[in-house]
């Protein structure tokens, strides 16, 4: 009786093994990311989720992240902005707690899902303000969706610098999802840090989340759309739209801003020069350069950024 007994709890000892071993299931990328606020998420047509948080009460402003980016990239916007303003900032498709199932990335898609946002809030207009290919997506969207949209912020905005078709293609073939997918944790930091002139602490959890969703289950669908959004901004260029903007506009860009223009392909260019080249296509635009500051200006440079927003929201 003893031996049967003994061998039981060897089974059982061993199959208990067994399972503290075995790997758990991959967490999704929405599953990982915790955020600083509540997430809320909307059914848009077609029924894809687009996850967004909604803070404040005024006149709406929607704020929308740059490539390979996410909502908490503005947390240091919201507060200020949500004292006086609706403040809703979404996830992009294929991005933070958004739906990834994209069959294809174009501005003109992105610029279609933040109208779409919009509407089924129930918000007629609203100020859209974009960082970097979020100011590409949000000059899209003035375009198509004029009367939808009181004023444009856009912040080191992707598009016033324009590439040849040859340079379009190589730089389609550097970034892939493949090479997004193999890219190691010190080039994901280094890159991290070239977005800012002086990369603060405060800004460690967004390079931290971007190492730690290499393990999430959905990652290839990440890869996917940073490399889409990439092909999306060389493929959509809006240089040509700047003058069909008819809202008062606000540019913000940070003077030492490393990545705009593009050092390896435009190494003749100035941050200031694009800067002004954009602005002056723009009708009655104001620009603004922030010091000390890189492309990741209203990270960096938080309290200068939100006066210079809320100047122009209350103008």
């Amino acid at each position: 009786m003893n031996i049967k007994r003994t061998y039981i709890d060897k089974i059982l000892a061993l199959a208990l093994l067994l399972l503290l071993a075995w790997p758990a299931q991959a967490q999704t990328i929405a599953e990982m990311l915790e955020y600083p606020f509540a997430v809320k998420h909307q059914k848009l047509h077609g029924g894809n989720q687009i996850a967004y948080t909604d803070q404040g009460s005024g006149s709406a402003v929607i704020l929308i992240h740059g490539l390979g980016s996410y909502m908490p990239a503005w947390k240091q916007t919201i507060p200020a902005l949500s004292k006086n303003h609706r403040v809703i900032v979404l996830d992009l498709p294929g991005y933070g707690k958004s739906y990834k199932d994209v069959q294809a990335y174009s501005i003109p898609f992105f610029a279609q899902t933040v109208a779409e946002l919009q509407d089924s809030l129930g918000i007629d207009q609203a100020v859209w303000a974009g960082h970097s290919m979020g100011g590409q997506i949000a000059i899209d969207g003035a375009a198509q969706y004029g009367d939808k949209i009181s004023r444009l912020v856009l912040i080191a905005p992707a598009g016033f610098e324009a590439f040849t078709d040859q340079e379009a293609v190589m730089m389609k073939q550097y970034v892939t999802p493949a090479s997004i997918q193999a890219t190691p944790e010190a080039m994901i930091r280094q890159t991290f840090k070239a977005t800012f002139f002086k990369f603060p602490e405060t800004a460690k959890f967004m390079a931290d989340d971007r190492v730690a969703i290499r393990g999430a289950s959905d990652f290839g669908m990440y890869a996917r759309a940073y490399a889409g959004s990439v092909a999306a901004m060389l493929e959509g260029p809006v240089l040509g739209k700047l003058d069909q903007l008819s809202m008062p506009a606000l540019v913000i860009f940070g003077r030492e801003d490393a990545l705009i223009p593009n050092q390896q392909l435009h190494p003749d260019l100035t941050t200031t020069g694009v800067a002004e080249s954009g602005k002056q296509k723009i009708p009655g635009s104001t620009l603004e350069m922030v010091d000390s500051a890189g492309h990741f200006v209203q990270f960096e440079q938080p309290e200068t950024v939100n006066e210079l927003i809320l100047n122009f929201l209350n103008k």
